[in-house]
């Protein structure tokens, strides 16, 4: 290729880039400011009203946006106003367990539209199999076009190569250097995006839940272990390995109890439903609770409610649990110093089932703990999350790609106009 045709060529891609970014910056206007007209659109984005027009004549054609009723206009035509058609495109979301598929499909809003769970063991290397194959099935049932799916989004446990797609490890499914969204995109024809499931639950809860309002916001999940998505600059951070969020495996004990890692002193090992289990059978056989008589093993619902009915160490178990857990997100607000944390966890989750048991003392811990003034403007947030909500994050993963600016992909280019 020739100086002049590679010329060309590279202001012809960076003609179409600059268009897609004008393009999503409009639909991200719309679909936080909606309804809205295009002069409101012209004067939020910077882009002129030939643009703007251009741009969302476009998106209309392609029955992404609706243009409804009308607004005043200070002279001449009455402007148009313009909002997100939820039915223009949809999201599937896929939380993948040992034992069973939660897949859920959400239009542009967020709105569910096909809810669906498969009692299915998922065993390596039948996966991509059993994926496509439930995929498919729920396409077919909901009645969603396939030309209308903008994406799938998978989350699941583990270490996570989200720009590759990649399942580096996860202990909880027993699937280590896995490829996942290249052989589905392959099969299905549909892009598909991999994350960490608790990164899955911030970015819905920056895109259309609690953390809508904030920045800067963390979303530390807990229950079978312990998982934190960050929220900074309005964005989600992944680190530089895809490594981020291992809140469960910081150490609150540097020669301390042995975690399923591996390592000694885990928080997970302290505040998880095993953790907090661990807790009461040490309390059980202290000297201090001797009188109340050996018990080998429980649950840790049952050691809920023997909390609840004044069982001194089921108590003490959970307040260790809440005390190590405000300390440790003590740390956090010290480290990102964010606006908000949301607490998440299942609806059968023994930590959130506790309730004040253990948010008493972590706040009391997490208090004692702050360095100065940081945290003094903190929102804390308890989110009791059912398998739906997990779905819901996965699928936000694909609508954030949708929404997505271009520009994330080369952030030194300039917004301009077309």
């Amino acid at each position: 290729m020739g100086d002049s045709s590679m010329q060309h060529h590279i202001q012809s891609a960076d003609r179409f880039l600059i268009r897609n970014i004008n393009q999503s910056v409009l639909l991200n206007l719309i679909r936080a400011h909606s309804p809205i007209s295009r002069p409101q659109l012209a004067t939020l984005s910077g882009l002129s009203q030939v643009t703007v027009l251009k741009i969302t004549n476009s998106l209309i054609e392609r029955d992404l946006v609706l243009e409804n009723e009308y607004a005043e206009s200070t002279g001449g035509r009455r402007a148009g106003l313009l909002e997100i058609n939820p039915e223009g495109g949809f999201a599937v979301g896929l939380i993948p367990q040992r034992n069973a598929l939660n897949a859920i499909i959400l239009n542009l809003n967020s709105n569910l539209v096909y809810s669906r769970q498969w009692n299915i063991p998922f065993t390596y290397p039948q996966v991509i199999d059993t994926i496509e194959h439930c995929v498919k099935e729920m396409l077919q049932e909901s009645g969603v076009p396939r030309e209308k799916i903008i994406g799938l989004g998978i989350g699941m446990t583990g270490l996570i190569d989200a720009e590759n797609g990649r399942c580096i490890d996860s202990q909880l499914l027993n699937w280590q250097n896995l490829e996942i969204s290249s052989p589905l995109e392959e099969r299905l024809g549909i892009p598909v995006f991999l994350d960490n499931d608790v990164n899955c639950l911030a970015i819905y809860e920056k895109l259309f839940g609690q953390g809508q309002s904030y920045n800067h916001f963390l979303v530390v999940a807990i229950g079978g272990g312990v998982g934190l998505g960050i929220i900074i600059n309005g964005d989600l951070y992944r680190g530089a390995f895809g490594g981020e969020g291992e809140f469960g495996h910081t150490t609150v004990s540097a020669e301390g109890r042995l975690c399923v890692c591996g390592n000694q002193g885990c928080l997970e090992a302290y505040i998880s439903d095993r953790g907090i289990v661990k807790n009461y059978l040490e309390y059980m056989h202290s000297t201090t609770y001797s009188l109340q008589g050996e018990i080998q093993e429980a649950t840790a619902f049952e050691v809920v409610e023997r909390a609840r009915n004044g069982d001194g160490a089921a108590i003490a178990a959970i307040q260790r649990a809440g005390i190590l857990l405000g300390v440790s997100l003590a740390n956090l607000v010290n480290i990102f110093n964010p606006e908000c944390i949301v607490l998440s966890g299942p609806d059968s989750d023994a930590s959130i089932l506790a309730g004040d048991l253990l948010f008493e003392p972590m706040q009391q811990s997490l208090k004692q703990h702050l360095f100065s003034q940081i945290g003094k403007d903190l929102h804390f947030i308890v989110e009791r999350q059912g398998f739906e909500s997990w779905a819901r994050g996965a699928g936000s993963l694909a609508l954030r790609h949708f929404f997505a600016s271009p520009a994330r992909v080369n952030t030194e280019r300039m917004l301009v106009e077309s």
